[in-house]
């Protein structure tokens, strides 16, 4: 019994020696891909570092820097070089002390961490400056860092580390995204447009040289029916900023008994009173394209007033200050078929966007967020003049401001700018696009009509009392003023127009400007009586027009 049991026990250890000596030693090679398991060549301790790492298909010849630890991390051994020129590439397992399970290290090239971590924070530092230096119209949608900039940071800072990056870093860079949804309304309720200064636009964007057309009419013969050509004009819109009823219908019976009106809703409406048109307007493509760059070179709201050189613009807003109207808005007009393509009637596309964006902003920095957000844009339908207003997002205005919109550059091959290409991408009904339709860019207004209170009145010619190129006095302006002058009565009526004014001021001295501006501003609001022009300003009034 004993001596069976002894050759059991013999038994079992043999078998138990043979099967340890069967099984191969296997190493742990950690990259920055994970960790591989590969067994140790031919079993032989006396294998090489190099033709270790070989046997996992790592090449050690490909990077000349490359480096490697033996050992847990945290309890690793000294760092091992195994480039060309180094001994350690050379050294035996047994030297190096590789058992089954032992783990080697692959360690990421330090210099180019370094260099990316660098290129990394001096973009970030760029992308600060930038930031510091920007003007935010909506600092509560404003981001610190384009997504742009934060996609490339998190890539820069996974690389070396994981496979990829975490849910945290595509979360935070998925909050430097705009999201765009449509605006339901404005800071602004209504808007009153001048019917005198848009009949005035719709006649300066008709050229003198007609086309020719030919119409059927119900008859068989065919008639002749010479249509305007259209040269698309721009131009900047004056007014004021009132409050009014919300509810303007008609007004019930009122008794000792009733309800104070303090209690009525109210509302914020603008009223243009002036529409005024740059000068030297050079349209491109025919006609096709209005001319903004005449705007937005030179209104500037943090330098109006304070340059050196007076630009016509700046003129423009300093003889507007004088006669209490701010900058309200801008107008354009338009004369092709695509703004009404698919059946959709779009007067406002991508590239207006980005200009009334623009022209926003610097009206923001000019009188302040909270005057300045209100501002409208009216397009006008060069070919029979119908009118539409409209005013921009805010998320519209705060993308232009961080120079996500890439406006279209306007040619013959580009047939529609309604879409518009964006340098970053937005979320659209939770989906990343970088095309954007405008119509998700403007907030429809109400528009009403009235006579602006220095667009020379229902009489006022319709042609303008100013030339279209210049904005100099036509001829019978000159003549109108003085034969008013001369009787004494009715000159402070003809000088109720933004236009004269603005001639006269470059004719009159600045202070003589301000004070007749001052007399057209009572005047023109019904202080009639008691205002009138003192001996100075009709003789420099007189002298500067000829008489």
């Amino acid at each position: 019994m004993n001596c069976s049991s002894t050759l059991l026990s013999l038994i079992i250890a043999v078998v138990l020696l043979v099967s340890t000596a069967a099984a191969p030693t296997v190493l742990r090679i950690r990259t920055i891909n994970g960790v591989l398991r590969v067994p140790l060549p031919n079993d032989d301790p006396n294998s090489t570092l190099s033709s270790i790492l070989a046997s996992a298909g790592i090449n050690i010849d490909d990077d000349g820097d490359m480096k490697c630890q033996v050992g847990l991390p945290g309890r690793a051994s000294s760092t091992l070089d195994l480039s060309p020129s180094g001994t350690d590439r050379e050294k035996t397992a047994a030297e190096l002390g590789l058992k089954h399970g032992s783990m080697i290290t692959i360690v990421p090239p330090m210099d180019n961490t370094k260099t990316a971590s660098e290129s990394s924070t001096k973009s970030q530092n760029d992308a600060k400056e930038n930031n510091d230096n920007r003007f935010d119209p909506f600092p509560d949608l404003a981001k610190s860092t384009s997504y742009s900039t934060a996609s490339r940071r998190a890539r820069a800072l996974s690389r070396g580390v994981s496979r990829g990056m975490t849910y945290g870093d595509i979360s935070r860079v998925r909050s430097t995204m705009h999201t765009v949804e449509p605006q339901s309304k404005g800071p602004l309720t209504r808007v009153y447009v001048c019917q005198v200064g848009a009949a005035k636009f719709q006649n300066h964007c008709i050229v003198n040289t007609p086309m020719k057309k030919q119409n059927l009419s119900s008859s068989t013969k065919r008639k002749k029916e010479e249509l305007a050509k259209v040269e698309n004009r721009v131009a900047l819109l004056f007014g004021t900023i009132n409050k009014e009823r919300m509810d303007q219908s008609r007004k019930k019976a009122r008794t000792s008994l009733s309800s104070a009106r303090e209690d009525e809703k109210t509302c914020e409406v603008a009223k243009v009173h002036a529409i005024w048109e740059p000068p030297m307007q050079k349209p491109t493509l025919n006609g096709k394209h209005y001319d903004e760059t005449c705007l937005l070179a030179t209104y500037l709201g943090d330098t109006i007033g304070k340059s050196k050189k007076e630009t016509a613009t700046d003129r423009a807003v300093r003889v507007a200050g004088w006669l209490g109207l701010q900058p309200l808005g801008w107008m354009f007009s338009y004369a092709d078929e695509d703004r009404h393509e698919d059946g959709d009637a779009l007067p406002v596309h991508g590239r207006d966007a980005a200009v009334g964006a623009k022209l926003q902003i610097e009206t923001m920095k000019l009188i302040g967020r909270e005057e300045g957000c209100k501002f409208v844009t009216l397009t006008l339908d060069g070919r029979i003049g119908a009118t539409e207003a409209f005013q921009l997002s805010d998320v519209c205005v705060q993308m232009t401001a961080e120079n996500v919109l890439s406006p279209p550059v306007v040619d013959e091959a580009l047939q529609s700018t309604r879409f518009i290409k964006l340098k970053d991408p937005v979320v659209v009904s939770g989906e990343e696009i970088k095309l954007l339709d405008s119509v998700l860019l403007i907030v429809n207004t109400a528009m009403l009509s009235h006579v602006g209170l220095y667009s020379g009145g229902v009489n006022a010619p319709i042609g303008g009392n100013v030339k279209k190129g210049s904005g100099a006095l036509l001829v019978k302006t000159r003549k109108r003023i003085l034969a008013a002058l001369e009787q004494g009565n009715g000159a402070l009526n003809e000088l109720c127009d933004f236009d004269t004014l603005l001639a006269l001021d470059s004719l009159i001295g600045r202070e003589d400007s301000e004070k007749l501006c001052l007399l057209v501003r009572k005047y023109a609001r019904g202080q009639k009586k008691g205002t009138m022009l003192d001996a100075h300003l009709k003789l420099s009034l007189q002298s500067v027009l000829g008489g």
